[in-house]
């Protein structure tokens, strides 16, 4: 059963916000987080508080997914099976939630497993609406898209075209010998507010011509790099990324981190910008020769991809 092993958490490498408005991303699983089915025979005394506060939440999940229209899903939920399992199952999990890691796209991801029968035969592109309809119990709206990738676990190509494709894709293997990295704010930050504000915002015209003018078309070239569609220096477009979303994304960048990312642009040792909608860890890209430096100044905050 596929629910058996863990599911990863995320990093969107590019797309933060464009794939809102109909832009491409590209998002990899992380397996240093995961979040794990467990049965209650596995609650031990340390997990105790965490099984308890897990069985709430997913008997709050199955009476969201019970009131939504059958209609709603291509793979249609077993709500009797999921009823009578409530207490029988819980939810192991040390991704950290508000960090822009996909938290809640890994709880969509297992129980779109465990309770919707047939969403193995599915496409992506099914099974991406389904756990949109799941996930939008944690976030008001989703896109799908974190949840796919936990779900898959593997990297995936959403593309502005609206074609999804998993795709082969080491992070540890990037054109120019860099690495990505996350370096940690501390703060956390939750999702629905920020992208509610960033819709608001698309209601200006200069702001929303600039967005789909200039900021999805650099996502598209960094993507483009990163898989090898096309040549160029990634560290280069991240570097333009993280000055534009310095600029018109301030109020999701969590303030600890302004200087840290100022100091990035101006040495160009490394360069910082979102991984998903803002606080909780920030995405980084520096050299390979740069890495031991920066472990230095940051110990633990920093984790290299």
């Amino acid at each position: 059963m596929k629910y058996k092993d863990p599911y990863p958490s995320k990093i969107m490498l590019a797309g933060e916000y464009g794939v809102v408005v109909g832009g491409s991303a590209l998002t990899i699983p992380y397996t240093r987080f995961n979040a794990r089915v467990r049965n209650k025979k596995d609650i031990t005394k340390e997990t105790r508080e965490q099984a308890a506060k897990s069985q709430v939440y997913l008997g709050k999940i199955f009476n969201y997914l019970s009131q939504l229209p059958a209609e709603t899903f291509h793979a249609a939920p077993d709500l009797d099976f999921f009823s009578a399992n409530l207490d029988n199952f819980w939810l192991e999990m040390d991704i950290p939630t508000a960090y822009g890691l996909g938290s809640s796209g890994a709880v969509s991801a297992a129980l779109y497993d465990m309770f919707f029968p047939g969403a193995e035969d599915l496409s992506l592109a099914q099974q991406k609406e389904d756990l949109a309809a799941i996930e939008s119990f944690f976030h008001g709206k989703s896109s799908g898209i974190d949840a796919l990738t936990c779900h898959a676990r593997a990297p995936i190509y959403f593309s502005s075209k609206g074609e999804i494709q998993k795709r082969e894709f080491n992070p540890s293997k990037i054109p120019g010998d860099y690495r990505f990295f996350l370096l940690d704010s501390g703060e956390r930050f939750d999702t629905a507010p920020l992208v509610e504000y960033f819709l608001e915002q698309m209601k200006n015209s200069t702001f929303a011509s600039s967005i789909l003018n200039e900021y999805l078309m650099i996502n598209q070239k960094l993507i483009e790099v990163l898989l090898g569609i096309r040549e160029g220096d990634p560290a280069m477009l991240i570097m333009v990324l993280s000055d534009y979303q310095y600029t018109h994304f301030r109020k999701m960048i969590p303030e600890n981190m302004l200087d840290v990312w100022i100091e990035g642009q101006l040495s160009n040792e490394y360069y910082l910008k979102l991984n998903g909608s803002g606080g909780g860890y920030m995405l980084g890209i520096t050299h390979e020769s740069s890495m031991e430096s920066l472990s230095e100044r940051w110990k633990q905050k920093v984790i290299f991809i």
